[in-house]
Parts: C-alpha cells; structure tokens; sequence
C-alpha cells in the first residue's frame, strides 16, 4: 500500500469552503446559537458546562477550556486520527467537490503512525463488505444467512447494520488480504486475522456470523463474530487495536445517532442481536456496549446528544446488576433515565420473538420506570422488610440514592412514598437527605475548567508575550499589518512558537494570499500551530491603533534586547580575558542605554 500525494491547494480550499462547519461538528456535538456563534460540550475533554465555540463567519471552532481549535479540516484530523489528505477527502465526500484520483506515492503528508491506521480502516472496510456479500450472494454464506433469518432478521436489517458471515475457511481472510497486499503482520495488530502456534496466519472469525463494528462516523474499526454451531468461544471480538477501544465505542452508534439527536433518547441494551432486533421493530436510537459493562466515556458520549437513556437490560440477575452500574454513570453525567423490566431470563430479542414488536415498543413508550422506581424494585429483593434492621438497611439504601439523584420532582415523591410506606415523617426522612448541591456543582464546573485551562496552556501570559500574540492576531486579520510588522520587526519574536507562525504568515502573503485565516491555518498543518492561530482568531481585540501596534512593537523588541543583555552579563562573567571584559562592559552598557531611551 502507498500513501496519498499532496492535493492542490486549489482543491482544498474548495473543500473547505464547501463544508459546512456547523453541520460537520453538530455530528458530534450538540450545538446552541449564541449570536454569531454556536457553542457546546468540546468533544476534546470532559466538562460539565460548555466552553467550546464554532464561528460559521470565521470557519472555524475553538475551547476555551482545553485550547483544542482548528477548521473542519482539523477538527475530522482530530476527532478520527486521520491524515490531512484522508481529511480532505472525507469532506470532499460529503460536498460537491469531486477530487481526482491521485496516485500512491512516497510522497506524504502523513506521520508513520496515520499511514498505519489507513491501512487498517482500508482493510476493515473491504473485509466488512467481503463478509457482507458472502453472505447476501454467495452458498458460502447460506448458513450465517438462514441463522439470522431463523432468529428473525430480515434483509433490509442485514444490509443496514452490513452484517456478514465469514466462510469457514482458515485462510479466506488472509488470502483476501494477501491479494490486496497488505503486512499480514499488521494484518494482526488491526485484529483481523490472528496466527497460530506453528506460526501460519489464519482468519479470526471464520464460521460466524460477523457484526462490523463502526466508530462515531460509520467507519468500519473492528468485528464480533458470534458462533451459529455450538463451537466456543460463543462471541469472538476483536481486542484493543489502533482503531478499536471497546471502551469508547458503542455498536449501532452510527447508525442510531441522527435518531438519538432527533429524539433526544437512546435504548441501551446488551447485545448486537438487541440492537438489530429493536432497531427493525421500527425504535431506531438503540445502541450496545461492546461485550463490557457500560463505562464513564459511553455515558459521557451519550449524555453530549440524549436527554433520556432509556435502559433495557436482561432480565436476569446479571441483568438488573449491571442496570445499577448503568444508572449510576449516567446519573453522574446528569442525564435523566428510565428503565424497562423485562421478565425474568428474557432479552429484547428473545421477548421480541416470543411476543412482538409493537408489544415490545409499548414496553418502551408506556410501561418503562424511572430510575428510582426500579431502585426500589431492585434493592428490596431478598430482603424481609417486616424484620426492623433489614428495613432500616433499605430506607438507608433508598435515601442514598435518593441524594444521586438532580431532579427534585422525583427526590420528593420518592421521599414522600418512602414516608407513606414506613409510616414514616417526611420531615425525619428530609433530614437525611443531602440539598440538591446546585452552589457545589456550579464550583465544581468552575474549578474543572480551570484545571483544564491551565493544562494545556499557560494563560498568564507576561507582557511581551502578550504583545506578541495581539501582533500576531492583528496580522492573521490584516495583510497590511502583516507586511508592516515583517518590515518593522521580521520573525525578531520570542517565543519559537510565533517566530514560525509570522514566517509562516509572511509566507503566506508574499505567494500572493488575502488575509485569510482559515486558509492560513490549513497551510501551518502543525496540530499545535494550529491550536494558537485559532486562539489568536477568537480573541476579543482592541480596535486597530497604529500607536499601539508600535507599542506591542517595542515591547517585542525590549524583552529580545533583555534576553541578549542577560546573556552579555553572563558571558562576561565567564570572561578572563581584560580587554574581552572591557568590550562585554561597553556593549552592556550601551545596551541598557537603548533600553532606557525606548
């Protein structure tokens, strides 16, 4: 496999100027208007209030908790660990932008590690459609095909989850990849293939059914092969990859998420075969954590979309244990819940078979609980509570996750159903419960984002540094400024950073560029440069002076001025020579003298 030439810088401002940065972040973060900007929960870190900001006007988004900032081109850079030309490409895909075929070539803009996992997407999509269409056209694949069919799967559900079977063949895959020549070796890192004790490669998955496993974006970064004969392991999954983290990803996410937005709920269950059967029962926003329990990033992810987790677990032991867990991750992200009980032993899909469909969804519309009503349920099994000390035990338990829980409608009826049933005050009951904490959580908001701003970057900044980032950001504004800068000041700046931002910059306008930046930072591509550039173009600036910008000047120019001054006088303290030390002493004071006159 190549790597992908250079795109004209033609092409990529067409793409970026066709893409529609708000509709691109809105896939992933739901964005309110505030005057000429959108803002939301920044995707790039964990935070409780919104600090994140996308400009339409400027084409471009920035935190202001993290410092994470960038175009449309960054942000899918960002959020999907692509290459630029993989970038551009993406979001020429979705524009009406056509790009040329390019050919592979050593050239690359590509770090090693971006060009190992295109490979990999590269493979895991042409994998995923080798097992789709064995098992959709070809005899190979009649016995993944009956299976599903028997466990009540139609086609049209098939195609839309592109599930597959994988013949059962020990080098199907392999062969399939070696054709296309690919490493074999990373081949086993990706997860596709695995290699025995004598050494040979053979395929993973072979004799099952195949769930493709997709990222946030529909990519294709993993499989779950469950068996349809008996053999064991009953699920095979592939295990931590470049591309896989079980931890963040969710099956059906992409499939689930425009409905997830519309609705603003989701239906968690357990299992792939839930998400397929639920979701062809017409309650498309279902999705499943990946053979784990539901963890702190899936609540987070879901919390940034839904308002309401609907959670429909096994009806087992197992079941109601893990829906606990489940509660309380989302009820730490503040999302609101509900839970359908199922019977005892049953799962969506096997209730789904043995009633129906619509018996199934008005489970989901009329009959789900709340969060607190199936705490009751769950916590009050095996328990006696005619006997005092187990029911002390449950009231202690109840008012426990009464404080859990943000919403006061339901901590005063649960108070008030606790206080009937035991026949006791709601008032002594009152007393043992915590007040909602609103003061707290406003400075618990306050402290995160400060923590979060202080890591990635130091916002104190002293007054040379300041005067360089408002020379900066009033250049990236205006070409005219930028030339007067260039010939007044050239790349004479401190910090390394904003020496090669301005040479970039110069660069940028002597190839004949307007003011642009968007465009500009497109060219830097350095992940970091580009954090500033977009910091620089969200600050709120004093009105353009002449006079100040020679201020911000002169202060640029006496902190280089003390630099050298410091390292006159520490050259001249490690002088032993008489007439050296006469010339360092003249040349420090003359120095200090052009300080003092600025």
């Amino acid at each position: 496999m190549g790597r992908l030439k250079r795109i004209p810088d033609e092409l990529v401002d067409q793409v970026r100027q066709a893409t529609d940065i708000v509709e691109l972040i809105s896939e992933r973060v739901e964005l309110k208007k505030q005057g000429n900007r959108y803002s939301g929960l920044c995707p790039f870190h964990s935070e409780k209030s919104p600090s994140f900001s996308v400009s339409p006007d400027k084409g471009m988004y920035y935190c202001f908790g993290c410092g994470a900032g960038g175009n449309a081109i960054t942000f899918v850079m960002e959020t999907e660990g692509m290459s630029f030309p993989e970038a551009v490409s993406k979001l020429a895909d979705r524009t009406d932008v056509t790009l040329p075929e390019f050919e592979r070539s050593d050239q690359t803009e590509s770090t090693p590690d971006q060009e190992k996992k295109y490979r990999m997407r590269e493979a895991h999509r042409i994998v995923a459609d080798l097992y789709h269409e064995v098992m959709l056209q070809t005899a190979a694949g009649d016995a993944g095909r009956e299976y599903l069919e028997k466990r009540g799967i139609g086609e049209s559900a098939m195609r839309e989850f592109k599930l597959g079977y994988a013949p059962d063949q020990e080098r199907f895959t392999v062969d399939s990849l070696t054709r296309r020549n690919f490493d074999l070796d990373e081949m086993v890192e990706a997860g596709l293939i695995s290699v025995g004790r004598d050494g040979d490669y053979r395929d993973r998955f072979n004799g099952r059914v195949v769930f493709p496993i997709s990222d946030r974006d529909g990519t294709v970064v993993g499989f779950s092969g469950r068996s349809i004969d008996g053999r064991d392991p009953k699920y095979v999954n592939t295990a931590e990859t470049p591309l896989f983290n079980k931890s963040e990803l969710l099956f059906g996410f992409a499939q689930a998420r425009g409905a997830m937005r519309k609705n603003k709920q989701v239906v968690l269950v357990e299992g792939n075969l839930d998400v397929v059967r639920v979701a062809q029962a017409g309650i498309s926003y279902t999705v499943a954590s990946l053979g784990t329990a539901l963890t702190p990033v899936h609540a987070q992810n879901l919390g940034r979309i839904v308002d309401e987790v609907i959670i429909c677990y096994d009806g087992d032991k197992a079941g109601r244990a893990a829906t606990i867990k489940a509660l309380r991750l989302l009820e730490d992200v503040a999302v609101d819940c509900s839970v359908i009980r199922l019977p005892d032993e049953e799962d969506p899909d096997s209730y789904i078979g043995t009633h129906s469909e619509e018996t199934f969804i008005r489970l989901v519309e009329q009959e789900r609980v709340s969060s607190l009503e199936f705490k009751s349920f769950y916590f009050r099994q095996g328990k006696n509570l005619r006997l005092e000390g187990e029911r002390v035990r449950y009231i202690e338990t109840m008012l426990e996750e009464i404080n859990r829980t943000t919403n006061p409608l339901l901590r005063d009826i649960y108070l008030g159903k606790l206080a009937e049933e035991f026949q006791l005050s709601k008032e002594s009951l009152l007393s043992q419960v915590k007040p909602l904490q609103a003061p707290k959580v406003k400075q618990e908001r306050r402290v995160e984002r400060k923590t979060n701003v202080a890591a990635p970057q130091d916002r104190t900044f002293t007054n040379w540094k300041r005067a360089e980032r408002f020379l900066l950001a009033y250049m990236i504004r205006s070409e005219e400024v930028g030339m007067e800068v260039r010939d007044q000041l050239g790349v004479d700046f401190n910090d390394p950073a904003h020496q090669l931002i301005a040479g970039k910059l110069y660069e940028f306008y002597g190839a004949g560029a307007p003011a642009n930046p968007d465009r500009f930072l497109t060219m830097l591509q350095d992940a970091s440069l580009q954090r500033i550039v977009a910091d620089l173009e969200f600050m709120l600036m004093p009105e353009y002076d002449p006079d100040l910008l020679s201020h911000y000047i002169r202060a640029v120019q006496n902190e280089r001025q003390r630099r050298t001054l410091d390292e006159e006088k520490s050259r001249l303290n490690q002088q032993t020579d008489i007439r050296a030390q006469a010339e360092l002493m003249q040349a420090i004071i003359e120095r200090k003298r052009r300080l003092k006159d600025r």
